[in-house]
């Protein structure tokens, strides 16, 4: 296990603990670190999830797991995690929720539709979706092999095996990077975005959506949120969000809370109440036959649109 420090403030004391870690006996696994999984609970208080001591800086605010397992066991964990974006009706709303933003950032700004990037793009459904939004040429880049073998084989092309790193781009640029709900996942979260900046053209634009720990949810629902949770190194709220990026000479135009789309059945799947509950709950909506049917929702996350200076 390695210590954190603020990515702000670059100090490694200086927090108050926020939870105690609350993980598996047999330790961290790559079942824990799949993407979108079923929420399960481990420890002595019910509808927790799995999660390092999370701490905050008394300073700037900031939100860190601490301690953590070294980047590259961490790598060999996603590399190994399961894929949960298996089901078409949960790609939909995901789909329909980020394509939302990023039109926004396309039709606001004016960037160029040329060059488009991905990060953790899991089986490449904004891949597509950015085609259809008139970019030439959309790759992306994702650790867990299994989501890479759930991309059609056209979008399987595109896509890169690994964590991003520059160097894997050594003669490209884009004019626009996306990271959906992976910021929060960085170890290095400075590093990273200076990795980015490397990657962008001049004043390239980058689009991130990740959890909010300012959100009204999390704030009534604490340890219990889905946002607690072994996956995320950071968590970030409105301001911290932009001061990261500030750091690393971005231009932020706006930082923003995210209206999520949503089916009946994954937001059972996120509460926290006990399964013989959601069985019954469950039943019900299938007899009711809305299990799929979308909902707009403030669900906790945040968005960013910031351009490289």
């Amino acid at each position: 296990m390695i210590s954190t420090k603020c990515a702000i403030c670059n100090n490694h004391e200086n927090y108050k603990v926020l939870y105690e870690e609350n993980l598996p006996k047999e330790g961290v696994s790559p079942h824990v670190y799949a993407p979108r999984r079923k929420r399960d609970y481990v420890g002595s208080m019910p509808f927790v999830s799995p999660h390092y001591r999370l701490v905050e800086c008394n300073s700037c605010g900031l939100v860190r797991s601490n301690p953590i397992i070294e980047q590259t066991e961490m790598n060999k964990v996603y590399q190994k995690s399961e894929c949960a974006y298996t089901d078409e009706n949960e790609n939909i709303p995901l789909a329909k929720t980020y394509g939302k933003y990023l039109k926004n950032i396309l039709e606001r700004y004016h960037v160029n539709k040329e060059y488009y990037l991905d990060i953790g793009c899991s089986n490449g459904f904004m891949i597509e979706r950015a085609i259809e939004m008139g970019f030439s040429n959309a790759r992306g880049i994702e650790p867990s092999l299994a989501a890479i073998e759930h991309a059609s084989d056209k979008i399987k092309a595109r896509i890169i095996p690994g964590m991003f790193d520059s160097s894997k781009f050594e003669n490209e640029t884009f004019d626009l990077i996306s990271f959906f709900q992976t910021f929060d996942h960085i170890i290095e979260p400075n590093e990273f975005l200076q990795d980015v900046r490397k990657k962008l053209n001049e004043k390239g634009f980058v689009i991130a959506i990740n959890h909010n720990i300012g959100s009204i949810s999390y704030k009534f629902l604490k340890e219990k949120s889905p946002i607690i949770d072994i996956e995320h190194t950071y968590l970030y709220d409105l301001t911290t969000m932009r001061k990261i990026f500030e750091k690393n000479q971005f231009k932020v135009h706006k930082v923003f809370p995210v209206k999520n789309w949503i089916t009946f059945s994954r937001l059972l799947e996120l509460m926290p109440i006990n399964e013989k509950s959601k069985s019954v709950l469950s039943r019900i909506q299938n007899i009711l036959g809305i299990q799929n049917i979308q909902l707009p929702l403030y669900l906790g996350n945040l968005g960013i649109y910031a351009q490289k200076n």
